[in-house]
């Protein structure tokens, strides 16, 4: 009889740790992401060539959402955010077709792909999916500045020695 009242009580204490961890979890989840301050806007020229460029509008709408993101958002939009970085990388159009550009697109589409395979886990360390998901925007801006360098008009070397 104390054998199965030692087992019964080591049990009640696993249904208690277990109860208490999935709690702490549920918490955790509704933990908003910490959004960066610095949104970096495109110049009048990037902001027309990407108005043109639908997948990169989707791109920004999604990294537009994750403002008011808690974690539990970031694991069910994990594959959505894959999913525009996909097309992004795909149809990059011509004048954005440059090694820095493409570069920053690859650094996105890449944190994207961590971010889903976290989000995918069966133990899912949330305090790396929180940390790959507020990377995200920031490899976002990061690109908005690559594409308004397109756009910089170089002085001529010519014209400043004179």
């Amino acid at each position: 009889m104390s054998f199965f009242t030692a087992c019964q009580k080591d049990q009640n204490q696993q249904n208690k740790t277990e109860l208490a961890q999935t709690n702490q979890n549920d918490s955790l989840l509704q933990v908003k992401l910490n959004y960066p301050k610095n949104e970096i806007a495109l110049n009048e020229n990037a902001q027309n060539e990407t108005e043109k460029w639908m997948l990169y509008t989707a791109m920004e709408a999604e990294v537009t959402r994750m403002e008011n993101y808690t974690l539990d958002d970031v694991i069910n939009n994990a594959p959505s955010i894959l999913r525009a970085t996909d097309t992004l990388v795909q149809t990059i159009p011509k004048q954005f077709r440059i090694k820095p550009v493409e570069s920053r697109i690859k650094v996105l589409h890449t944190k994207a792909s961590v971010l889903n395979q976290l989000c995918n886990k069966q133990q899912k360390d949330l305090d790396e999916v929180k940390k790959v998901a507020e990377e995200i925007p920031i490899d976002f801006y990061n690109l908005n500045i690559q594409l308004n360098e397109v756009f910089i008009e170089m002085p001529e070397i010519e014209n400043l020695e004179k």
